[in-house]
């Protein structure tokens, strides 16, 4: 388990800060033409879309599942537990391919993260959860753990093959952002508001018909290789400010070759002038939870004039990964507040901070499915 150090994020963050502003170390190479823009799209999930999937019944429900860079898919989901607590010894599970990045927006419990499961069998494959929220994976009884209480704010990283049970015991009703990476895109897409509406009405009619008994499983791996993380709510609070950077909390393995990073981008209040200088990932896709504050992005459309950021940054070795830079042109604005989520996919130009009317913290989780991000 990783436990990030609160005194260790306070003695980086000044460090980590000038990487979003520009700063270089050495002087850059000439620049490099590049492409206007890569396919992708972007995505908005207002904060109504969040809440229309929060309970009233525990479940783990899509806003979103859209596909992303890297032949892969992202997910935002919210996983709604009442109070309650489960009997030892717990059933559990894993994914075989799907990491996942918790974040609670509210409510209070203890998760059992790690260990191995006993008498582990693969779980059925024609059931409604495996299409459309787990992905193939493998169930069981839960061994050899270790207890993580949780709270809002906090954040949990799990990997593919990793034994977790999140909701243990839950000693206050939650809310919890789901962020699914599924790298060989197992799940049912989930593209726009009506085909989560149309989720929701599908699940009151089989919840009205009963479930079908799961087919026996066939055995399966105790566990893959991996390890969780925890990631307390003083960590990222502490690289909220106080000047604008996009600061990472942590950047870890996780499966299928890919990393996983969680970061802080904040804003003080400021207005950008026209035309925009901007710049895509040509790798690295993103999910972005805006916390709290407001603001409008610039997204989509190409970039004019553009060149290769310098590989050799450390805003590209630490943040950004591989990057293009250019002028902003045919580009869509979008205006976001707190609780809402925009996914980029890489290749798609974007500006998130375009004005930000509102002192402003949002939750950026990267996906870097060729691990080109300095691990942290």
């Amino acid at each position: 388990m990783r436990i990030i150090s609160l005194l260790f994020v306070v003695a980086i963050a000044t460090h980590s800060s000038y990487q979003a502003q520009g700063q270089r170390q050495t002087a850059a190479p000439a620049a490099r033409p590049a492409p206007s823009k890569m396919p992708g799209e972007f995505t908005f999930i207002p904060n109504a879309d969040l809440e229309a999937v929060m309970g009233p019944t525990r479940g783990d429900r899509p806003a979103r599942v859209v596909n992303v860079g890297g032949g892969a898919n992202l997910g935002a989901y919210v996983l709604h537990y009442p109070a309650m607590k489960n009997p030892l010894p717990a059933s559990s599970f894993y994914h075989s391919e799907i990491n996942e990045l918790y974040y609670v927006i509210r409510g209070e419990g203890t998760a059992l993260l790690g260990g191995e499961l006993e008498n582990p069998t693969w779980r059925d494959s024609n059931t409604t959860s495996f299409r459309e929220v787990s992905g193939p994976g493998v169930a069981g009884t839960i061994t050899g753990y270790k207890m993580q209480k949780w709270g809002p704010g906090d954040i949990i990283i799990v990997p593919a093959g990793v034994p977790h049970t999140i909701g243990f015991e839950v000693t206050k009703p939650n809310d919890i952002l789901r962020v699914v990476v599924d790298p060989k895109r197992a799940l049912k897409l989930v593209p726009d508001h009506n085909a989560e509406m149309a989720r929701l009405r599908s699940e009151t009619a089989e919840a009205g018909q009963g479930q079908t008994a799961a087919a026996p499983g066939k055995p399966g791996p105790k566990n893959m290789p991996g390890d969780f993380t925890f990631i307390p709510k003083a960590a990222t609070e502490a690289l909220m400010g106080p000047t604008r950077g996009d600061r990472p909390a942590r950047v870890v393995n996780v499966g299928n070759g890919a990393n996983l990073g969680a970061f802080i981008l904040h804003y003080e209040t400021m207005t950008n002038k026209l035309p925009v200088s901007s710049f895509y990932h040509s790798e690295v896709s993103e999910l972005y939870y805006v916390i709290k504050g407001a603001g409008t992005a610039l997204l989509g459309g190409e970039l004019e004039n553009a060149t290769w950021d310098d590989p050799n940054s450390t805003a590209i070795k630490e943040v950004r990964g591989p990057s293009v830079n250019g002028t902003m042109k045919n580009y869509k604005t979008q205006k976001w507040s707190a609780g809402d989520i925009i996914i980029v996919s890489a290749g798609v130009p974007h500006s998130i901070g375009f004005e930000v009317t509102a002192k402003t913290d949002i939750l950026r989780v990267a996906f870097d499915p060729k691990r080109a991000l300095q691990l942290k």
